[in-house]
């Protein structure tokens, strides 16, 4: 039973991980974009040395972009997308404008911010939440089968005739 509640738990936490899990991004040539979660991430169809964006919200104030500390990538089902740079904030979900001036035949993205902790926290707690239920269910299991022993075992003294 516990194996079945640890199972059931963690498709709780694996659907959350599936949910997060961002669609491709929009050409930012196609005009603004609609960002469906918090942040955003720029991307461009080749590594970038510098960032050479800049993001307005739908007000027109700057969103402040940080590019990555370290070479980020991804793959998604047509196109590797290259991390030009991220949202410093959690800006909430709102139709983003994106200029990148860059004198290369790049093309640059937009899309929902793309972050280790996005899909690590589900992921580790779906895997947590399951070792936690397997380990209860274990230790259930070897409490049952030490009690089971021990009332199937004969007492050690036999029982003192009475008189």
């Amino acid at each position: 039973m516990s194996f079945v509640l640890g199972l059931a738990v963690s498709s709780i936490f694996i659907w959350r991980l599936v949910q997060n899990i961002p669609g491709e991004p929009a050409a930012i040539a196609d005009g603004p974009v609609r960002l469906q979660r918090d942040g955003l991430t720029v991307f461009a169809s080749s590594p970038v040395p510098t960032n050479f964006c800049t993001a307005k919200d739908e007000h027109g104030a700057d969103i402040p972009l940080q590019a990555p500390k370290r070479s980020e990538k991804w793959p998604a089902a047509t196109h590797t997308y290259y991390v030009v740079a991220h949202s410093t904030a959690k800006i909430p979900p709102q139709t983003v404008t994106v200029t990148c001036t860059d004198a290369t035949q790049r093309t640059y993205y937009v899309g929902q911010r793309h972050t280790m902790g996005t899909y690590l926290t589900p992921a580790l707690t779906a895997v947590g939440t399951f070792a936690l239920f397997f380990i209860i269910g274990i230790a259930l299991i070897i409490a049952d089968t030490m009690k089971r022993k021990r009332t199937t075992q004969p007492h050690p003294y036999p029982p003192r005739p009475t008189t």
